[in-house]
């Protein structure tokens, strides 16, 4: 797979997975909502990684250890945000933590953290 492939396949992710969470957030599917906004933050971390470094990102679903691998600029306020995006993933995989976000993904909770996404995501992408 070529570069070029790469970053097209994880940006084609990116968008499947943030249509996902609109469409969740949409039916008050809240907590998965997030989950799949998480997941789009990290799809297009990833293909940032093949764009910067025509490199294999790194397994992880930490969204601030992929920027650190990036060398990118983000703000002390963007790096907070992305590690408790980064809790939306493994929040919503284990029972009890999913308990946990259910009960703080509430309809404000929830559009206050897709918007923060959707900013870090534009940003993100305009480094592409």
């Amino acid at each position: 797979m070529t570069q070029t492939e790469a970053v097209k396949m994880w940006l084609e992710g990116a968008d499947d997975a943030w249509d996902t969470a609109q469409k969740l957030f949409s039916v008050q599917k809240y907590h998965h909502a997030l989950f799949f906004a998480q997941l789009y933050l990290e799809k297009l971390l990833k293909a940032l990684t093949y764009h910067l470094k025509d490199d294999h990102p790194i397994f992880t679903h930490d969204l601030v250890l992929l920027v650190e691998k990036l060398s990118i600029q983000a703000s002390p306020e963007q790096i907070e945000d992305l590690r408790e995006i980064s809790k939306f993933n493994v929040s919503a995989r284990y029972d009890e933590l999913k308990r946990e976000l259910y009960k703080k993904a509430t309809p404000e909770f929830t559009s206050v953290w897709m918007q923060k996404i959707k900013n870090l995501a534009d940003y993100f992408r305009s480094k592409i």
